[in-house]
């Protein structure tokens, strides 16, 4: 067991233990949406973000020990416990309309449980912008078509990053495969026309670190709408249940290791997404999305984003054999071919003879 002085936090990480760095327990989130823990069977806030006075108009102080109908209406309350006692994973997001001092504020609310509580995140919606299911099957529909019918790997990477940029408007999107020693390389790439490409290049093991990856196996969508936010810490800073640092594993407002975020900004990069891709259980890639000013992506547009690459990682097993399949009939015909000119080759130096 670790003593203190092993466990790295935001506060103690550098580039020599970032190996160690405990990310998924930074303490605090990103400052675009707010977080509520909840404590079962009666739903009473227990910790929350520091920024709900921002968001919902009360100090957060006066949220604790509050059930969580002094911010929902009994219906909404009922759709809450219907997400938690069916499959949340597929039910998120929730509309919930938050009852905000003497307004209501729309919201896209996404719930789940881990570390013995209830963990409620709540990002404003616009009604404008709100995506249901009809909308998701438009967005979907056609350009799943397309990725089922790709030739080969190539193909499909090269159409799964045209279809995200072309969703989100990232400047840069890439599919970023990882190589059996675990360090990168870029294999396709859709861009800015004014941008560099990176297109073929590789990066070593320690681009991205063991905890970082470990996480990436668990939570398949990031977001970072801007690198330069100001972290949003937890009240209280421990999860009262446990009494220790709350897990955020499978937080959407998770707060970023200060490494990543200087990597990024070694890069020039402001927003940026992440999408992962998995093979058999293991992570096999990732879809990286880039931005040089803030960017924001609605959670619909995130959970069509995360479609795609689950449809992706579906097809990246049948695409890898399908392209070994057709490499092995190349080099067989190489290979007779090469047996043919032998041959001949006998048989002229037969006949100069």
């Amino acid at each position: 067991m670790n003593s203190k002085e092993d466990i790295i936090t935001t506060e103690t990480v550098n580039l020599t233990n970032c190996d160690r760095e405990q990310i998924h327990i930074p303490g605090s989130i990103q400052p675009h949406g707010v977080l509520l823990v909840l404590q079962e069977p009666e739903l009473k806030i227990i910790q929350v973000s520091s920024n709900t006075e921002t968001w919902l108009n009360i100090n957060p102080e006066n949220l604790l020990q509050q059930n969580i109908s002094s911010l929902l209406s009994p219906h909404q309350i009922d759709s809450l416990r219907n997400n938690l006692a069916g499959d949340f994973e597929y039910l998120n997001p929730l509309q919930l309309e938050i009852k905000c001092g003497d307004k209501t504020r729309l919201f896209n609310s996404i719930v789940h449980r881990n570390d013995g509580v209830v963990i409620l995140e709540l990002e404003p919606c616009k009604v404008e912008l709100y995506q249901d299911f009809f909308r998701f099957f438009q967005l979907t529909r056609n350009n799943i078509t397309q990725i089922q019918k790709s030739a080969n790997l190539q193909e499909l990477c090269s159409i799964v990053v045209k279809k995200i940029s072309e969703l989100t408007g990232f400047d840069r999107v890439m599919i970023y495969k990882f190589h059996p020693d675990n360090s990168g390389e870029v294999i396709a790439e859709e861009i800015r026309e004014d941008l560099e490409s990176y297109l073929g290049l590789h990066y070593p093991a320690t681009d991205i670190p063991q905890p970082a990856r470990r996480l990436y196996s668990k939570n398949y969508l990031r977001i970072i709408p801007d690198i330069n936010y100001q972290p949003v810490e937890l009240f209280p800073k421990n999860n009262p249940v446990t009494n220790k640092p709350l897990d955020l594993s499978f937080s959407v407002l998770r707060s970023v290791s200060p490494i990543h975020i200087e990597y990024l900004q070694n890069m020039g990069v402001i927003g940026s997404m992440s999408i992962s891709l998995v093979k058999e259980g293991k992570l096999w890639g990732l879809i990286a999305c880039h931005h040089k000013s803030i960017k924001y992506i609605p959670y619909d547009k995130r959970v069509v984003c995360e479609f795609f690459g689950q449809i992706m990682s579906i097809q990246i097993p049948i695409m890898e054999q399908n392209d070994s399949l057709n490499y092995k009939a190349v080099l067989t015909s190489v290979q007779s071919e090469v047996i043919k000119i032998i041959y001949e080759s006998e048989d002229l130096l037969r006949d100069c003879l």
